[in-house]
């Protein structure tokens, strides 16, 4: 094979742990914001901030080379597991 394929996949298997141990992280900080709102009677959807959230991450979308549609999936899919997380304290 390409040597030039294989650094390319190497970096890419490198970059893809460093972005299951961040979503590792943030997972975590998710369950203790569950358990907060769950001691507090907070709802585990705060409509506001996802949208703050979305905003923000939209206002980078070119500084990275990426699209905005791909961000609200990947967004979407994050924030949809991370309520799932939060409402059911896994």
């Amino acid at each position: 094979m390409n040597d030039k394929l294989e650094d390319w996949r190497k970096q890419i298997d490198a970059l893809d742990e460093e972005l299951l141990y961040i979503l590792g992280k943030r997972i975590n900080i998710v369950r203790e914001i569950g358990k907060y709102k769950k001691a507090n009677g907070i709802a585990p959807l705060d409509q506001k901030r996802w949208q703050a959230v979305l905003e923000s991450q939209f206002s980078k979308v070119e500084l990275h080379n990426l699209s905005e549609d791909f961000i609200k999936k990947l967004y979407g899919l994050i924030h949809e597991y991370s309520l799932e997380i939060e409402a059911n304290n896994k």
